[in-house]
């Protein structure tokens, strides 16, 4: 059921398009973004797993172009359903009241009296912008003794940086598009369709209900905890909210076996049927966001060390796990060499319980898949972990039989 309602399914399309990469979008309700970049940017890749080889650059037409989606705080900072922006615009209005940004606006308004409203009214004029492109990006000096104590999330580097920021989490600014890594800032009347803006803010219960509602659907089955998590909502609001779709007959109450507590799925979901599914996922990926919910579900313990020293890892830095059917069976630590045009298998771990040769030859075909679509034109294997001769020998033979 987890499988399935992740969008997973035992054939990928032929030829994967915008509307396969929209309506993944729309099942998962986000894709988390982050920085790191020795793969692919992590937001790609959910739909890679899902679709196969896609256009990443259709994916970022579908967000900054045609706006089927947009940037914003979901699970993390996450690129959105574009359907579920009034659900969070109560979201918005608690950053807009919320101490943080009153204590920040003071400071600065001390410090630069009338900063604030001058950054606005530049990007009103000249937006989109990068921080780094406003005429006056407020940088502080390195190593001034008054902001290296510095406790609030808006003392950084650049007080042009956190005020476009501020704005954004306010929901004045929307992200427009990227420029490289950085986000480019804009009006958000400028971005968010006008239908969409213009329809009616959900009050906080009715947007905490869509958002529990849609994490309900894109989950299977999920206990109260599991379904705050998903949107990073508060777990007494939660679970105030399941009792209401309980009593309305849109979510059934469960006990699966060896759970602690209830679970809940939506009464529509679809019939449990066996996926034969073939996916690397990222470490971001939402079917693994929640680890104790991962352990729960898949008996697998998802381990991120990116930023373990390197000394105290045990798979890797950049780990995937590997799902094969409806289990997660292994996990490789990659890395895209894109000078020499290779993908790097660093790592490569068999789960407890598992057998290499049932494992080895679909995961060889796979990260063969992977290299393809990151336009690498070999694997290559490092030797590192219980799995990797086996990963070796298959891509060997799959090398030979082509």
């Amino acid at each position: 059921m987890a499988v399935r309602a992740q969008g997973f399914r035992s054939r990928r399309p032929a030829r994967a398009g915008p509307a396969d990469a929209r309506r993944i979008i729309q099942l998962l309700g986000g894709l988390q973004i982050d920085a790191v970049n020795v793969l692919i940017r992590s937001h790609y890749l959910p739909l890679f797993s899902r679709l196969g080889p896609y256009s990443t650059e259709a994916l970022d037409r579908l967000v900054y172009r045609q706006h089927a989606a947009f940037e914003y705080w979901a699970h993390a900072a996450s690129i959105v359903a574009i359907e579920l922006y009034p659900a969070l615009r109560w979201r918005m209005a608690h950053f807009a009241t919320g101490p943080d940004w009153a204590a920040f606006l003071a400071r600065v308004e001390r410090q630069r009296p009338g900063y604030a409203e001058a950054v606005y009214a530049e990007v009103a004029a000249r937006g989109p912008l990068t921080f780094s492109e406003l005429s006056d990006p407020a940088r502080r000096a390195k190593g001034n003794p008054r902001y290296t104590a510095a406790t609030t999330l808006w003392d950084r580097g650049s007080d042009g940086k956190s005020v476009l920021e501020s704005f954004y989490d306010k929901g004045m600014l929307a992200v427009a598009d990227r420029q490289g890594f950085n986000r480019r800032f804009d009006l958000t009347e400028r971005v968010i369709p006008a239908e969409v803006l213009s329809a009616p803010a959900l009050p906080e219960p009715d947007g905490q209900r869509q958002l529990v509602r849609h994490a309900g659907a894109a989950l299977g089955i999920a206990t109260a905890a599991d379904l705050a998590d998903y949107f990073r909502l508060p777990v007494a609001a939660t679970r105030a909210r399941v009792r209401e779709l309980v009593a309305a007959g849109e979510f059934v109450a469960t006990r699966p076996e060896g759970w602690p507590e209830t679970g809940y799925l939506v009464r529509s979901a679809q019939s449990v049927r066996a996926v034969e599914a073939s996916a690397l996922l990222s470490p971001f990926d939402s079917l693994v966001w929640d680890r104790r919910r991962t352990q729960r579900v898949f008996g697998f313990r998802h381990s991120f060390e990116l930023y373990v020293p390197a000394a105290k890892r045990n798979f890797g830095y950049y780990v995937l796990p590997y799902l094969l059917g409806d289990r997660i069976v292994a996990r490789v630590d990659l890395k895209a060499d894109r000078s020499g045009g290779a993908l790097l298998v660093l790592g490569a771990f068999l789960e407890e319980g598992h057998d290499a040769g049932s494992v080895a030859g679909p995961l060889a075909a796979e990260l063969r898949t992977l290299a393809g679509w990151l336009a690498l034109d070999d694997v290559m294997v490092a030797g590192h972990g219980s799995l990797a001769p086996a990963v070796a020998a298959e891509l060997a033979l799959q090398s030979h039989s082509v």
